[in-house]
């Protein structure tokens, strides 16, 4: 037998007989993708948080697209047990827009954490105001609840 004929057969065997001994029926192997343990789970102590009060759109360099750049929130943590975690989220009404971003809080992170979100680039089209209001939102989230840091408005400047 070739060897292009002894693939083909091994590659039906493997589509084969993958599903039947992972399936429910012999269920030999476990395919499934196990959870994060932990995450999300135990508690912190925030003592203090420091959000931005503006955002900015800035023209980019080599282009005519606009770049969002949100400065960093800063939060203080007191204790930590566990392995929490703090949502960050800028929502801009006006555009239909909202970015967020996790930080998986460890032991490590005693102490100022800063939390970012990342840059993104607009189209000129979709920048057509001086500036935006929008909404800055801060949350802890442990053992299934939610904690609110910060919620509150902050200005996208638009900058040329």
């Amino acid at each position: 037998m070739d060897r292009s004929r002894l693939a083909v057969w091994g590659a039906v065997a493997l589509i084969c007989c993958v599903p039947v001994l992972s399936g429910p029926v012999v269920g030999l192997v476990d395919l499934t993708k196990a959870p994060l343990e932990g995450v999300g789970d135990g508690s912190a102590t925030i003592d203090d948080v420091q959000t931005p009060d503006t955002a900015r759109f800035d023209r980019a360099l080599s282009s005519d697209s606009y770049v969002l750049k949100v400065p960093d929130a800063r939060i203080h943590v007191a204790a930590i047990e566990g392995r929490p975690l703090v949502s960050y989220k800028l929502s801009i009404p006006a555009m239909q827009y909202s970015r967020a971003t996790t930080h998986f809080l460890s032991a490590d992170d005693t102490g100022w954490v800063d939390i970012s979100l990342a840059r993104e680039t607009f189209a000129p089209a979709n920048v057509t105001q001086s500036s935006y209001e929008a909404e800055l939102s801060l949350i802890l989230r442990v053992n299934d609840t939610k904690q609110v840091l910060h919620d509150g408005p902050i200005t996208v400047e638009v900058t040329e």
